[in-house]
């Protein structure tokens, strides 16, 4: 047991935090017009140099946690434990009169766990406390350089930093969490460990070019470069598409050729004059990894897509229902997703974060979030997950599991959020073959986070 008044990493942190939340409280929550008292240096043209710093704690709690077989899954009980994150920084940008502006960032992540965590990330490591650098890049952006072509045509950067496409389906997280490095859950080292990003913008027409060496845990040697492209319509949303050469010392990803398409579309805003049908919003991704042409020819290529309609109303709450159905074959690599939402991409606050990850899955998922103010979000989610190719998993049945989450997210001010969760998940044949228990896993979250 740990006592409040001792000194211990994490929970100094907590403390810590804590005492920024009331600080932050009281110099934000009524005027967030207020003067930042990080800023270091106002120049002309809005350059700027300014200090950051962000803080993140959640506890969990959890019953029959592996279907009341964790033991034998891990190798160790996980029952509640504590996470928590500081993350302080800086960051500055300078704008040249006729040349664009020069910008850059460096801060570091202090992680900690306390107890075992979901996936059993750190059994054998006891509590965990690691710092280590996580973005640390420069970069340029060209202004009005290029009029003719629109503000900030060119972005160019390099360094620790995250790539993103889309939603978060292949590329967010190019970094690893958890084990030695800490905070399996709250996840917040996404950085790859170098990458070079060309951005181009001009219209309606969006793009990227990218090179990157990822910074995952244990490390792989995972070198991606490729390019993306997107297109914006003016009221019916937006599509994209993208290729990607991939190696690794992962075998069967390595020589890796990667296709993607994607789109969110809502076609009655634009097309029809059917009222009722104008808040349909239609989404999806497809990816297909291509090994055809692999030197090592220890894999096959493999395919992941989803397709997620959702619809809604302008009406007291807001009310958004939405359904998708994702499927990803036995030989989908998932790569480098991350959480976008709730929801994307760990699909399921219990299974997707500790159970599955996406390959060898299909899934339904139902969600309905409403928002009784401004300030207060509620989502409830039903998952069914089944396995693609039950053999390849190891299971006579292809029936997985089903999962309910239900998530409170509330916004104090600009720099302070809260959220509790509650999740239970029962097992179908598939997990009980797979993990040897038949019980109903029970989960509990509270979370919040501060910054500036």
């Amino acid at each position: 047991m740990i006592h409040p008044c001792k000194p211990h990493n994490l929970v100094a942190i907590i403390c810590l935090s804590m005492l920024i939340v009331f600080a932050a409280g009281n110099v934000w929550a009524e005027d967030s017009d207020a003067k930042n008292p990080l800023s270091l240096w106002k120049g002309q043209g809005g350059s700027y140099l300014k200090l950051t710093f962000s803080s993140e704690i959640a506890y969990f709690d959890q019953n029959n946690s592996w279907f009341g077989e964790d033991r034998d899954n891990l190798g160790d009980k996980s029952d509640d434990w504590w996470e928590a994150t500081i993350r302080p920084g800086i960051e500055g940008s300078y704008f040249f009169d006729a040349a664009g502006e020069a910008y850059g960032r460096f801060d570091a992540v202090q992680a900690n766990t306390q107890d075992i965590d979901g996936a059993g990330s750190n059994v054998g490591l006891g509590d965990v406390s690691k710092i280590r650098v996580e973005e640390a890049y420069a970069g340029w952006r060209s202004g009005n350089l290029f009029s003719s072509l629109g503000k900030d045509f060119l972005d160019i950067s390099f360094g620790r930093q995250q790539y993103i496409v889309g939603t978060g389906f292949l590329f967010y997280s190019e970094s690893g969490n958890g084990g030695e490095r800490g905070a399996f859950w709250i996840g917040d080292r996404h950085a790859a460990q170098y990458a070079g990003i060309v951005r181009m913008k001009t219209g309606r027409w969006t793009g990227d070019a990218v090179y990157f060496r990822a910074d995952d845990n244990p490390d792989t040697d995972t070198k991606v470069g490729g390019a993306n492209l997107e297109y914006a319509f003016d009221k019916a949303g937006n599509v994209g598409a993208a290729y990607y050469r991939i190696n690794s010392d992962i075998d069967s990803r390595d020589d890796m050729n990667l296709y993607n398409v994607r789109g969110t579309l809502t076609p009655f805003e634009v097309f029809g004059d059917i009222d009722f049908l104008k808040p349909l919003t239609l989404e999806g991704e497809f990816a297909y990894e291509d090994l055809d042409d692999s030197s090592n020819d220890t894999g096959d290529s493999g395919v992941g897509w989803y397709i997620q309609p959702s619809y809604q109303l302008a009406v007291t709450w807001k009310p958004r229902l939405t359904y998708r159905y994702a499927s990803f074959d036995k030989d989908f690599d998932p790569l480098f997703y991350g959480f976008n939402d709730w929801g994307t991409w760990y699909q399921g606050e219990i299974l997707g974060e500790y159970v599955l990850a996406n390959s060898n899955l299909n899934s339904h998922m139902v969600k309905l979030d409403v928002q009784p103010t401004d300030s207060l979000h509620l989502n409830l989610f039903y998952y069914n997950f089944t396995i693609d190719d039950a053999d390849s998993f190891g299971t006579d049945s292809d029936d997985y599991a089903d999962e309910v989450d239900f998530i409170v997210d509330y916004t104090f001010n600009d720099h302070l959020n809260f959220s509790l969760l509650a999740a239970y998940a029962t097992p179908d044949d598939a997990a009980e073959e797979s993990t040897g228990g038949n019980d109903d896993w029970w989960y509990s979250m509270f979370y919040t986070k501060i910054s500036f």
